[in-house]
């Protein structure tokens, strides 16, 4: 089978009625879960509530007692790699990921008995955060944000603080 290109798609709807396309965009509509989850976004009026649906879901992956670090580290990558599948907005993946550094730094200032993974994984997640943020020219958005990030490291494992600060001097 030849490897399907957006040449090729864009092909094929060119070719089709508007009738078939929207047939085509209903069969995956209601296949494929993601579908349903982007148009949920798209064609929300408010904040994008699958947006607000992940942060729930990180928030209470970090605030559950005595934590699993790598069952939780797993679910957390699980759950923004799903996110990143459905999102189109890169806004929206960097305010995910924050939102994860934010969750994490406060899990490890209420418990700093963690592993080197545990804070490796928040650190990863704040420079993949920043990196998009830069990248895309959303630091006026996200500064102040970024800023007590940093902050609040302080009050974590000095390992933690000292590699959020380097990441944050890029910006």
């Amino acid at each position: 089978m030849a490897k399907l290109t957006k040449k090729k798609l864009l092909e094929h709807l060119g070719k089709s009625d508007k009738e078939d396309v929207i047939r085509e965009i209903m069969v995956l509509f209601d296949k494929f879960k993601n579908v349903k989850e982007f148009y949920a976004a798209e064609l929300s009026n408010d904040e994008n509530p699958l947006l607000e649906k992940y942060k729930k879901k990180i928030t209470y992956a970090y605030s559950a007692e005595n934590p699993k670090e790598k069952r939780t580290n797993m679910n957390v990558n699980k759950l923004i790699g799903e996110f990143k599948k459905v999102s189109i907005y890169e806004r929206d993946i960097a305010d995910l990921m924050l939102h994860r550094v934010e969750c994490g730094v406060e899990a490890f200032n209420g418990n700093n008995n963690r592993s080197a993974t545990f804070y490796n994984c928040i650190a990863n997640s704040f420079e993949e955060a920043i990196a998009i943020i830069s990248t895309n020219d959303y630091l006026s958005e996200f500064r102040q944000r970024i800023l007590k990030i940093v902050k609040n490291s302080k009050i974590a494992k000095f390992e933690v603080e000292a590699r959020l600060r380097n990441i944050a001097k890029e910006i």
